[in-house]
């Protein structure tokens, strides 16, 4: 298979270093689609670089065969492209994930496309941090996603939508104690999708082997937070998914600052636009009891207005899985904010993590001023 590739030129480089298919014969890169996160690096490819336009006109003659892009999938550089391919019929498109060894993920484009999924699949946490974004300090740990209701919703996921990575998260997932049933659902109903489980990481050294077995056995990623408490038993946690063979990435917060993003306002006149542009949730795309959300904010923050007694707060707007008119409605979440984005502020708050032990509504405020006139 002869291929072009673009995005983010080391991560290209990387791909093209540890190529182990001697089947996919990278001959370009598509100079007007890179994606240079650090404009101070110069941009370095030993392949001949080509126009789109270009690459279209060798994939009409039959000399190329697809487009590779190398980037992370929530990034929108990455929607972007597979908007382009999906209007120009490029004929195969395939996403570059180095978390899962540089694999090949190739679209279907018969079917309504996500670079990116999430889901609680419980509301309570072990730890509930202070200014959860998922409001987990508000929920109990018995509040969970049922395990019927998660099948229904898996399942019609896999009819109408090609995922390239489902993250399964809460609250903390480790909590459930049939977590391995989660897990197999998962993957029977979405078996080429990158799974994720996001974590704390505090239960697994104590998890059952039915749930690492699954884990292991459905090649699931484990993403591991480092909070403090998390530092203090990571070499346990190590010994843990090493023993296992399980594959874990641990993720400092806030680019290893310790500090938590606070988005939430107390009225409704933000700037969509803005608040968009400085959002930490703006392409985590989110599923809940049937419907697909824009973010988790929009899908779980009625909790924090009835904790709270916020009037005049925006009900969800989530779209129904089960709409018939789904893919026309699914579209708008990419273009368009919805009603919660004018409660989330133009100016987002950094605070030191730290575990509410009594959450307060500041907690939550980018503005903890807006409290005089509440």
């Amino acid at each position: 298979m002869k291929v072009a590739i673009c995005g983010y030129p080391p991560l290209a480089q990387m791909f093209l270093n540890n190529l182990k298919d001697t089947t996919m014969d990278v001959k370009f890169f598509i100079g007007d689609f890179v994606n240079d996160r650090n404009k101070d690096t110069d941009f370095v490819t030993e392949l001949p670089l080509i126009t789109f336009f270009e690459f279209r006109r060798l994939v009409s003659a039959g000399e190329l065969d697809g487009l590779l892009v190398a980037e992370d999938g929530r990034e929108n550089f990455t929607k972007s492209v597979v908007q382009t391919c999906k209007f120009y019929r490029i004929p195969k498109l395939g996403l570059v994930d180095l978390n899962y060894g540089g694999e090949i993920y190739w679209a279907n484009f018969e079917k309504n496309f996500f670079t990116y999924l999430e889901t609680n699949i419980v509301d309570g946490c072990n730890l509930n941090c202070k200014s959860c974004m998922h409001f987990a300090p508000l929920f109990k740990s018995n509040e969970i996603y049922p395990i019927e209701n998660f099948r229904h919703d898996i399942h019609r996921l896999s009819q109408c939508c090609d995922i390239i990575t489902f993250r399964l998260l809460g609250g903390e997932p480790l909590i459930l104690k049939n977590l391995d049933e989660y897990i197999n659902i998962a993957r029977q109903y979405l078996p080429k999708t990158n799974l994720h489980i996001v974590t704390n990481g505090l239960l697994i050294p104590s998890l059952p082997p039915k749930i690492l077995d699954a884990i292991r056995e459905n090649n699931v990623i484990v993403d591991i937070t480092l909070y403090r408490p998390t530092v203090k038993i990571v070499d346990k946690i190590k010994a843990v998914c090493r023993a296992n063979k399980i594959l874990s990435h641990f993720h400092s917060i806030d680019e290893g600052q310790g500090n938590f993003t606070v988005i939430m306002s107390l009225h409704g006149d933000n700037d969509p636009i803005k608040s968009q542009q400085v959002c930490i949730n703006k392409n985590c795309r989110f599923l809940r009891d049937g419907k697909i959300y824009k973010c988790p904010v929009d899908a779980l923050s009625y909790r924090f207005a009835e904790k709270f007694g916020i009037e005049n707060f925006p009900e969800s707007t989530g779209v129904d899985l089960y709409a018939p008119n789904v893919s026309d409605m699914l579209s708008t979440l990419d273009v368009s904010p919805v009603e919660l984005c004018h409660w989330c502020s133009e100016c987002v708050r950094k605070i030191p993590w730290d575990v509410a032990g009594n959450p307060k509504l500041e907690d939550w405020l980018a503005d903890p001023d807006e409290l005089k006139n509440f």
